[in-house]
């Protein structure tokens, strides 16, 4: 039985409370390990339903309970300081377990326009995203990624435009760039790949277009696929906006919305009666000149994802400018029938420094730093942890020179140097003497205490959908391992088998979250 259940037993039984009444209370860690392992307010949580003070609730409560356990009153709390075979039994079962929870989810994230290389600007989400994946796939039935290609709009069609007149340009015409056009050098290396491969001036009109608008976005696609590799994401699935405009599903969403009398015409336009949802306007989508709008391709993009693959809840990891967007969103697929399936994970916006000043970024200029530079200076893993340094609601300073450092200041090298001596110390198998007494101190009940909340830490992460709380998690356990190392001795003392059970299951967990934050488990540093 739980603390929170024995406590709720001994107070149903003390009070005459029946368990269903009883308020909600926390179990919480202690400040400090010397005042016992779990601390629980149960004293507070009552004092005014039993008209009574804290410490009295508390002490009444302590005389009562019994268990592996040392309960103290101190003021409104009860605290437990748990055995030491209580705490030799959990290392045996092991820490590493996972909230089991039902349904098929769909993870869609970075989905950056294919009209330029995926710059740093891209890096936190599409790291979120792939942490988020990671925990999904142990948590629910099903757990997919996506990307979203935006390869149909006025952006792409600017982009085509700009690579076709830099392959005019190669091909020896005199022609000024407009300020509007896409400016970057990866533009010419897309009009250069095209000239290798196709005699441009042999091309018709449309066979010229065809290969703006498939080639050169393909390519495009492909560098971002590369990119995000060389970051460790790995997206299963890249869908196309183009699809699904050909398959048919904006023309669905209309037809729906119309059936159930949330759709009107007015001045040309079709309408959608959003503001029957909480919005504070209605929302066009079909302009007066039969184009669809933004809002209408992005709804039948989700209402395929939740009708046609069937998944029950679609999870988008947007830019915290997004934000207007949600609740239209949120309004039509209520419309639509799919109330409460759609979760935003809003990420806020990252300031790079270097010495000191700001990285300044513009695609359509092309003055950016793109992921690929940022890994190839600092490393993958850097990049991974230090984009999951702040929780997502929360402006992140990413500084590259920090980042590279390779000193405790650094948490990719904190967590990383933690586990290596995990390691190192278990690589001396035949130093061992197998002293076998069992005793548990102040550093190693702060360990054990953070293993033993692995499950709790995965359920508040899955949540709040936040891979900040496994990136501090992880650097918790890592900082308890630190002064556990440095404080106890494990080859050759009296406690020796107890200690190495304690690095083997600390070795374990913390490879896990390593697992799940994309972060490589070294084996020296």
């Amino acid at each position: 039985m739980t603390l929170e259940n024995l406590v709720k037993q001994a107070t149903s039984e003390e009070f005459n409370i029946p368990l269903e009444e009883i308020p909600r209370f926390d179990v919480q860690f202690t400040p400090d390990p010397a005042l016992g392992d779990y601390a629980v307010p149960i004293g507070f949580a009552l004092a005014k339903q039993l008209r009574m003070a804290p410490d009295e609730v508390t002490k009444r409560l302590a005389a009562k309970l019994n268990g592996p356990f040392a309960v103290d009153a101190v003021k409104g709390y009860l605290n437990f300081t748990m055995s030491d075979q209580w705490w030799l039994d959990a290392l045996n079962r092991g820490f590493v377990r996972y909230p089991r929870l039902k349904g098929r989810v769909l993870i869609e994230f970075v989905s950056a326009n294919p009209t330029g290389p995926v710059h740093i600007g891209h890096g936190r989400g599409a790291v979120v995203g792939s942490v988020l994946t990671s925990l999904f796939k142990k948590v629910f039935d099903t757990a997919n990624s996506e990307f979203y290609v935006n390869d149909a709009g006025e952006q792409i069609r600017r982009f085509c435009q700009s690579v076709e007149l830099r392959i005019r340009q190669l091909m020896g015409e005199n022609l000024e760039l407009p300020e509007d056009y896409y400016q970057g050098e990866y533009i010419i290396d897309i009009a250069r790949w095209i000239v290798e491969r196709y005699s441009w001036y042999e091309l018709s009109d449309e066979e010229r277009w065809r290969v703006l608008w498939n080639d050169a976005v393909s390519l495009m696609i492909e560098w971002h696929q590369a990119s995000l590799h060389k970051i460790g994401v790995h997206i299963e699935n890249w869908v196309s906006e183009r699809d699904i405009r050909k398959q048919g599903w904006p023309e669905r969403v209309v037809h729906l919305l119309k059936a159930k009398g949330l759709a009107y015409e007015s001045d040309g336009a079709v309408w959608f009666k959003s503001t029957e949802f909480g919005d504070d306007k209605d929302r066009v989508l079909v302009k007066s000149n039969g184009e669809f709008t933004y809002y209408l391709v992005d709804v039948a993009y989700h209402l395929e994802k939740l009708e046609n693959r069937g998944y029950d809840m679609v999870v988008n990891v947007w830019g915290a400018d997004h934000i207007g967007h949600v609740a239209r969103m949120d309004a039509a697929l209520s419309a639509l029938g799919h109330p409460e399936k759609l979760r935003v994970v809003l990420v806020q916006t990252v300031r790079f420094w270097r010495e000191g000043k700001p990285v300044a970024m513009s695609k359509r200029k092309g003055e950016f730093l793109t992921l690929d530079e940022l890994v190839e200076e600092i490393g993958k893993d850097a990049a991974r942890l230090t984009f999951l340094t702040r929780s997502v609601d929360s402006t992140l300073d990413f500084d590259i020179e920090v980042a590279k450092k390779q000193a405790m200041e650094n948490p990719v090298y904190y967590i990383q140097y933690a586990y290596v001596r995990a390691k190192n110390i278990l690589s001396k198998e035949n130093e061992r003497t197998f002293g076998h007494s069992v005793q548990f101190g102040v550093e190693e009940r702060a360990l054990l205490r953070l293993l033993e909340s692995f499950e709790e830490r995965m359920k508040l992460a899955v949540r709040k959908m936040d891979p900040f709380l496994i990136q501090s998690y992880a650097w918790e356990m890592a900082d308890a391992f630190h002064k556990f190392y440095q404080s106890q001795r494990v080859i050759g003392s009296e406690f020796e088998n107890v200690r190495w059970l304690l690095v083997e299951r600390f070795l374990e967990t913390l490879g896990e979250l390593l697992d799940l934050l994309g972060i490589e488990k070294l084996e020296r540093m």
